[in-house]
C-alpha cells in the first residue's frame, strides 16, 4: 500500500510542476490551449480526521481541438486526535469529447486513498455524457452522468463480542469490486471579473448495494488579486451513507487557499 500511496503522490506533485507558462500569451483568454490552477491551502478537518493541516491541489486543462483533457490531483496532510497520521490522496484523468455545442461524451479514470476514513485505496473507470445547461459570462451550469466499474480495499474496525475482551479493537481488510455510477452537477457564478463562486455536487452509487452511496459537496468563493494569483475559501463535505465499519460517515474540510493560475 505504501507503493500505491507513493504513486498517487508522484502523480499529484508531478502535475503541479508541469510547465505552467502559456505559449500563447499574446492570444485572447478564450483561445488558450492550456490553463491550470494550483492551490496551497491550510485545512481545518472534522470527522474521521480532526486536525489543522495543509494541502496541495492542482488542476490542469488541455484543449485538444474542440475536446478537453483534464488532469486533477490533491493531497491533504492530516491526522487524528490519537496522533495517527495520514495523507489523503485524490487524482483523476478525464476526457471530454464534444458532440455538439452543449453535449459531450466523457471518460474518467480516478483513484483515491484515505486510511483515516477506513479505505486504503479506491479506483474506478467510467464512461458517460455531459450537458451544458447554461453558459454565459455570468453563469455556467452543467451536469454529467457516467457508468463504470469501481474497486475498493478497506480496513474495517471490528469490536469482538466476547466477554472479558476489554473492548479491544481489531482490523480486517476487505477488497471488493462492483458496478458503479456517478452523477455530477457544477454551477459557476462570476460576480465580477475578479470574484467567482463555484458549487459542485458529486453523487457516487454502488449498483450492487444501493444504500452504499456517497455524496461529495464542494463550495468555494475566490477573489483574484492579479492575473495569475487569487485567494480562495472552500468548504468540502464528504458523506458516506454506509461508511467502512468503525468509521464516521461525514468528513468536513474548510480550506483557505493561495491560488496560482495560468
Amino acid at each position: 500500500m505504501r507503493k500505491i500511496g507513493l504513486f498517487l503522490f508522484i502523480v499529484v506533485i508531478g502535475a503541479t510542476f508541469l510547465p505552467l507558462n502559456s505559449q500563447e500569451t499574446g492570444k485572447k483568454e478564450k483561445e488558450k490551449k492550456y490553463s491550470s490552477s494550483t492551490s496551497l491551502s491550510s485545512v481545518l478537518a472534522r470527522g474521521n480526521n480532526r486536525t489543522f493541516s495543509f494541502s496541495v491541489d492542482t488542476d490542469h486543462n488541455f484543449l485538444l481541438g474542440r475536446n478537453l483533457l483534464n488532469l486533477k490531483g490533491s493531497v491533504i496532510y492530516s491526522d487524528q486526535n490519537s496522533g495517527r497520521r495520514s495523507e489523503i490522496y485524490y487524482s483523476h484523468l478525464k476526457y471530454d469529447l464534444k458532440v455538439s455545442s452543449r453535449a459531450y461524451l466523457l471518460g474518467l479514470v480516478r483513484a483515491e486513498r484515505n486510511i483515516l476514513a477506513g479505505y486504503d485505496f479506491r479506483s474506478g473507470f467510467s464512461l458517460g455524457a455531459g450537458y451544458t445547461w447554461i453558459q454565459s459570462k455570468r453563469i455556467g451550469v452543467h451536469s454529467e452522468g457516467a457508468l463504470g466499474w469501481s474497486g475498493e480495499r478497506s480496513s474495517e474496525k471490528v469490536l469482538p463480542g466476547y466477554p472479558g475482551d476489554g473492548g479491544s479493537i481489531i482490523e480486517r481488510t476487505i477488497s471488493t469490486s462492483f458496478l458503479s455510477s456517478i452523477v455530477a452537477t457544477k454551477m459557476t457564478i462570476n460576480f465580477s471579473s475578479a470574484a467567482q463562486f463555484t458549487h459542485d455536487e458529486i453523487f457516487f452509487l454502488n449498483m450492487s448495494d444501493l444504500e452504499a452511496y456517497r455524496l461529495n459537496s464542494y463550495s468555494s468563493i475566490s477573489a483574484s488579486v492579479s492575473r495569475n494569483f487569487a485567494l480562495k475559501t472552500s468548504l468540502k463535505i464528504v458523506y458516506e451513507n454506509k461508511p467502512v465499519q468503525g468509521y464516521k460517515n461525514t468528513d468536513l474540510y474548510l480550506l483557505n487557499s493561495f491560488v496560482v493560475k495560468f
